[in-house]
């Protein structure tokens, strides 16, 4: 089983599979209550739907099987605590192969857009269970088409959650 390390996610080496934004390092809107940061542009070209996850920590985990969607692209917002995002760009009408795999160190405040046909896996904690915020179609029935969890050939692969920093 081919292992592979975490890397942190930065706009050029996640390019290859999709947009990534810092939004802490968007200049804030505050006052005495609150600082707020958002995104300067429009996320996605289609109507979407929030979803959230609580991820499971793992300092290791197997990447067995990805899902991608060829309809739209898929934001993930990193919440509170850093996650492993694992992505593959392989034929999106094929399978994920082994040796496109990558995984991406996210902290909070990171959002990675993940391309239209772009494989990505469920997303792990890092230290502790980590929740993160998804926006997926919500056209009907499009929204059944696009989630098909398909096995990476021809095997798994081993992801080491600390990276080179």
């Amino acid at each position: 089983m081919k292992t592979i390390k975490a890397m942190p996610i930065t706009k050029e080496s996640f390019a290859p599979f999709g947009r990534y934004i810092n939004l802490m390092e968007i200049p804030a809107r505050s006052s005495e209550d609150f600082i707020a940061h958002s995104t300067p542009e429009i996320l996605t070209d289609e109507p979407m739907n929030l979803g959230i996850t609580i991820c499971k920590a793992a300092d290791q985990f197997d990447s067995v099987s990805m899902e991608r969607h060829m309809l739209t692209e898929e934001p993930q917002f990193c919440g509170d605590g850093e996650m492993i995002l694992t992505v593959a760009n392989s034929a999106p009408d094929g399978y994920p192969l082994e040796d496109d795999v990558r995984a991406f160190i996210m902290r909070p405040g990171d959002v990675a857009i993940v391309g239209k046909g772009i494989w990505h896996d469920a997303n792990h904690g890092v230290g502790k269970d980590t929740m993160y915020y998804f926006l997926a179609t919500n056209k009907e029935p499009d929204n059944l088409k696009e989630i098909e969890w398909v096995d990476i050939k021809p095997q798994p692969v081993r992801i080491e959650v600390r990276g080179e920093e």
